[in-house]
């Protein structure tokens, strides 16, 4: 162990060092610029690396990562393609390592891996680059290199959930492990550095202040059709405007500290952030006019009322009526609730706008995770469902918390349990929490897409005879659809359900495992519907 400690142990402290990416590229930005280098955060006071109390109108952008140069989406590449060969989780979190080892030497064992790989990987990609990153030099030497690659991943993922499905797990972990006290104290380094957002960024340039100016809102707004309210005149104005605002601020505030170039990166790193928030708050404010267009809560309609009883459903036969509209041989057994039909429509109702208000803070809280991830202690714990890293999240817990709050206070009377699990056995760190809220968007928008396309679907001749046949009406299918998905997608059920503010998201995967058994999962097939999760080699 003390052999490959010495590969990393150092007399001083890695923070004070120089990036060597800073003299690595000379055609574009560096994910270590000077830029970066001269604010400085007390991380200890302000989780994501911001200035406290912040002007309320500039908040949104202490959350916001910047868009990755050319020069750092290299850097991913080798990131990315060195995570996927290691095996980091497998060697360290087990209770029994054949190797005989102790945990301590596998993380510097396998620490030692990945940063070697990824040596290996930089001279690949381009050799002269690459010995100047890393020709000559030790892993300790190059150790403000990998932190600002790891950076690099982590500020990727967050304005990509999609993507690094397969890696970031890996790349958070080996965080956790790092800046663990033991680590810290055996091999004298860190890799932790805070997100770049658009406020670190330009506050390096002294040009924090141009954010207040009105025309941010213009030049980085998310311009869609998802309704088809908009003419194609419309929605020509709104580009032409959003054209003319971001050369209206290259123009206006391009300067010695502050080229075009940069103010362009900061247009689109908003941009991004805001077609973000539109991917995600989009299906659930379309599930929320659903419901409330489609039932009332005073005033159910058999057999497409609300209602639950806890009990086990018996399976039914097979049935048509054209009079019901009604059609199902699969009746979602395993409610753990009891609702009357209004109850259940007020708990669904509210479970949404929770989810919507979630939906509308995730960058705050991807932040917040990654900082709770990077920088709280943890421990390996048997969950029954294997062993996780079970680890407080102090940050995020405050943010959900304060955003119950405001849907509550919203809400009026609240149905459900108020809890929120964060690092216990159901959700036992940020990492399990923001995976979970990150498929709020996957599960909405198929059920969405399914219901807003069947309108146009019954138009042709043969589905509308299947519909007909089996469903008597396109409105028997339609509350079918829904009055399944809002009683089953929210009944309590799934490994960790209830009523509780995490137990609704699991009812509702739960729900959308067992799609493939309803009568009308061949709907969903006519509609486009591929799954909830998307291509995973693909993202």
């Amino acid at each position: 162990m003390n052999e490959l400690a010495g590969y990393l142990s150092s007399d001083q402290d890695a923070n004070n060092m120089t990036s060597p990416m800073q003299d690595s590229s000379s055609d574009d930005e560096g994910p270590s610029s000077s830029s970066m280098s001269k604010t400085k955060v007390d991380s200890s006071s302000v989780p994501v690396g911001i200035k406290p109390n912040p002007p309320v109108s500039l908040k949104k952008y202490d959350f916001i990562p910047m868009r990755l140069t050319e020069t750092e989406r290299k850097y991913l590449q080798v990131l990315e393609n060195a995570l996927e060969v290691c095996e980091y989780t497998d060697v360290v979190d087990v209770t029994f390592s054949h190797t005989k080892k102790s945990k301590l030497s596998r993380i510097i064992e396998s620490l030692v891996d990945v940063l070697s790989i990824s040596c290996g990987l930089l001279m690949a990609n381009n050799l002269s680059k690459g010995e100047v990153l890393v020709g000559g030099k030790t892993l300790n030497e190059n150790v403000p290199l990998f932190t600002d690659i790891f950076e690099i991943g982590r500020r990727y993922k967050i304005m990509n959930p999609s993507k690094m499905r397969d890696t970031y797990g890996k790349l958070m972990y080996i965080m956790m492990d790092t800046e663990s006290y033991n680590i810290k104290q055996e091999l004298r380094i860190s890799f932790a550095k805070p997100i770049l957002t658009v406020t670190t960024f330009l506050a390096a340039k002294n040009a924090v202040d141009i954010l207040a100016d009105p025309l941010w809102t213009t030049a980085t707004q998310s311009i869609s059709n998802d309704t088809g309210d908009k003419t194609k005149k419309e929605l020509a104005a709104e580009s032409a405007a959003k054209a003319q605002a971001e050369a209206t601020l290259k123009k206006k505030y391009t300067s010695a500290n502050l080229t075009e170039a940069d103010i362009q990166r900061v247009i689109e790193s908003i941009a991004d952030n805001e077609a973000y928030l539109a991917f995600n708050m989009t299906p659930v404010s379309h599930i929320l006019t659903i419901l409330k267009d489609s039932f009332d809560p005073k005033a159910p309609v058999d057999p497409f009322s609300l209602h639950l009883t806890a009990r086990p459903k018996k399976i039914m036969s097979a049935f048509s009526s054209f009079y019901s509209g009604y059609s199902s041989s699969f009746s979602g057994g395993g409610a753990c609730l009891s609702h009357d039909h209004a109850t259940q429509f007020r708990f669904v109702l509210q479970s949404f706008t929770l989810w919507r208000e979630i939906m509308a803070n995730m960058p705050k809280l991807w932040m917040l995770a990654d900082h709770d991830m990077t920088h709280e202690q943890y421990r390996l714990v048997d969950t029954g469902q294997g062993y996780q890293r079970l680890q407080s999240c102090p940050g995020v817990r405050a943010e959900m918390s304060r955003i119950l709050s405001v849907v509550q206070k919203q809400a009026g009377s609240w149905v459900g349990l108020s809890v929120v699990h964060l690092g216990d056995r159901d959700v036992p760190n940020a990492l399990v929490f923001i995976d979970k809220y990150t498929q709020v968007p996957r599960i909405l928008a198929p059920i969405v897409q399914c219901i807003e396309s069947l309108p146009k679907l019954v138009e042709d001749s043969a589905f509308h005879a299947y519909v007909s046949q089996e469903w008597g009406s396109i409105d028997g299918l339609r509350l079918q659809i829904l009055s399944d998905f809002f009683k089953h997608g929210f009944d309590g059920s799934g490994d960790d359900g209830g009523s509780c503010i995490d137990g609704r998201l699991t009812s509702a995967w739960n729900w959308c495992s067992k799609l493939h058994k309803k009568p009308y999962y061949y709907v969903f097939m006519f509609t486009g519907f591929q799954g909830f999760d998307g291509d995973w080699k693909a993202n």
